[in-house]
């Protein structure tokens, strides 16, 4: 009777964990849902402000050129009066007022004109900023293929600008980078791994460290809330591990790689790949926040 509370306890737990992680995946994809709806919210607001722009440049020129052309009309409706009064001079100062009226039209119209380019040239630059960043901050899959896309682009179309140039001169010519879900997956499976050897931080730990390392593993293989930190004489492996793991739950990647990055010995040789991409993708994101906060000034003043 006893075992069998127990086969029923094991089962109640497998049941109970399976809910939460459905209901964590549930979570995510609304969250994802949610960020994708607000970027192409983002998005369209930026075409409608550029669209509004476009037309106000439009009607400017019009009527400046227009106004300009009454005026110019104006001066020559007198034309035959002054050259039948055969007044040189004045027929000379209407002449030069002309020439001027049109070098002032054509002035005005290069002007609108490269304004106008300059207004095409920000939006151009804050859609494709905007596909960076959302290609690098999806919580599934990176796609691979969009985001070397995304910065072939920017290298290739904005190579006179400074910032964009510097920004992506940081990013390796061949992008690629693991997701967040992906590395929390692969941080899930390196924690076991991790706590097998907890005690083997230095190059000087024997057979025994290792036993005692595997005895510690079974003993707090599902105490999650460990948290007595090496100053308190606990050990360092398993304090930092449920700290990454804690940090990666809230999202935050940043911390996570923090925390594994004071493990020592074996733990830390066993998670040095994990945080090689874990820093790729901290400096992608940045370089994206980076640029993008960038287009949104340019394409705002």
């Amino acid at each position: 009777a006893e075992s069998q509370k127990e086969e029923d306890a094991k089962i109640l737990e497998e049941r109970l964990k399976g809910q939460a992680e459905q209901l964590k995946y549930k979570y995510e994809l609304e969250r994802q849902s949610e960020v994708e709806s607000a970027v192409a919210a983002a998005r369209d607001e930026s075409a409608r402000h550029a669209a509004k722009q476009a037309e106000i440049l439009k009607q400017e020129m019009t009527e400046a050129a227009e106004k300009q052309i009454r005026d110019l009309n104006s001066f020559w409706s007198d034309e035959a009066a002054l050259r039948e009064s055969v007044v040189e001079v004045e027929y000379q100062v209407k002449l030069e007022k002309s020439n001027a009226l049109l070098s002032g039209v054509s002035e005005m119209l290069d002007v609108q004109s490269e304004r106008y380019q300059t207004l095409l040239y920000n939006q151009k630059l804050l859609n494709l900023t905007t596909a960076l960043f959302d290609a690098i901050n999806t919580s599934e899959n990176v796609d691979a293929t969009r985001l070397q896309a995304s910065v072939d682009l920017l290298r290739t179309e904005y190579k006179h600008d400074p910032l964009i140039s510097a920004v992506t001169a940081s990013i390796p010519h061949s992008v690629h980078c693991s997701s967040f879900t992906i590395l929390r997956d692969r941080l899930t499976e390196l924690d076991g791994e991790c706590r097998k050897v907890s005690l083997m931080t230095s190059e000087d730990c024997g057979i025994g460290s290792k036993i005692l390392s595997r005895a510690m593993s079974a003993l707090t293989i599902h105490d999650s809330t460990y948290d007595t930190s090496p100053e308190e004489g606990g050990s360092s492996t398993l304090y930092y591990l449920n700290k990454a793991e804690q940090a990666m739950k809230s999202n935050n990647l940043d911390s996570a790689a923090r925390y594994l990055n004071q493990l020592a010995g074996t733990p830390r040789t066993l998670v040095m790949d994990w945080l090689k991409d874990a820093r790729a993708l901290l400096e992608m994101r940045q370089s994206a926040r980076v640029i993008l906060n960038y287009a949104k000034s340019k394409n705002n003043s």
